[in-house]
Formats: structure tokens, sequence, C-alpha cells
């Protein structure tokens, strides 16, 4: 099994981002493209693996750069980094994005933001992201203590 740890205080930059934001970027899953958009996480692989605010306008590093967006990168797989992520390649190809909507339901919590919210103010330092021998991804948090 392979484990991707975001820092989490940098998730929750984005995630925060994503939920203010007035609009949200077209989704690429079709099983939410029937839904409106919505504030998620978007997470892509490609020169390296990262995620992103669903926010429309961008997050941006450069304010005069549209393309600028802020990313977080897996600790370990940043750019220039095509590290062998196992079978994930069957969840989506060699390059992907995947959606973790910020408004549904998680484990105990109303809301993902809420989960990721909460970890945070208890201290928690890492979404991690475990990719099991399946087409499964397991969303979680994480402590080095």
């Amino acid at each position: 099994m392979i484990t991707l740890k975001f820092a989490l205080t940098d998730v929750l930059t984005l995630a925060e981002h994503a939920a203010a934001a007035p609009e949200h970027a077209a989704t690429l899953d079709p099983d939410l493209a029937a839904q409106p958009s919505r504030p998620r996480l978007m997470w892509f692989k490609d020169d390296g693996t990262y995620l992103m605010s669903s926010g429309i306008p961008g997050l941006l590093t450069d304010p005069g750069d549209p393309e600028s967006n802020v990313v977080v990168y897996a600790h370990g797989y940043g750019p220039g980094s095509r590290q062998d992520l196992g079978h994930i390649e069957e969840i989506g190809g060699n390059d992907f994005i995947e959606d973790f909507p910020l408004d549904a339901p998680f484990g105990t919590h109303p809301t993902f933001l809420d989960a990721l919210r909460k970890a945070g103010a208890l201290g928690y330092q890492w979404l991690t992201l475990d990719l099991p021998d399946s087409r499964q991804v397991a969303i979680g948090m994480a402590s080095d203590r």
C-alpha cells in the first residue's frame, strides 16, 4: 500500500479557498458531472501528485499570472518525481484528476471540510491518501506524534 501525505495546514488553505469561492471549476468525474459545480479539492497526478482548490477565481501564487495556481504536493511526490503509484493507474490512467467534494459527509463529520478543520484544530499534520491494492482511495488524517 502507498500512503500519500499532504501538509494539512496547506490543504486547509486550499479547502477554505474552495469553500469561499463564488464559482468552481467543472468536474471531470462522470458521477459528479450532472450535479451543480461545488467546492472540492482536486487531486492531480501529472508532474508529481498534488491537490488544488476548485475555486474560481483560482488561488494564485502570482496574481498577474492566471496559470500560477497554488498547489500542495504530496510529501516526496513534487515536480519531476514521476514515482510509481502502483495500481493507481487503474483509477484514471497515467495522468488524472480525482475530486474530493468538501460538502460531502465524512466519517462522523457533517462534511469533509468540517473534518479537515477539526483535524487542524486538534494538531494533525497530514491529510493522507491511502492507496491499497484496489481501485479505492482511503482519506485520513495523521500526525507525526
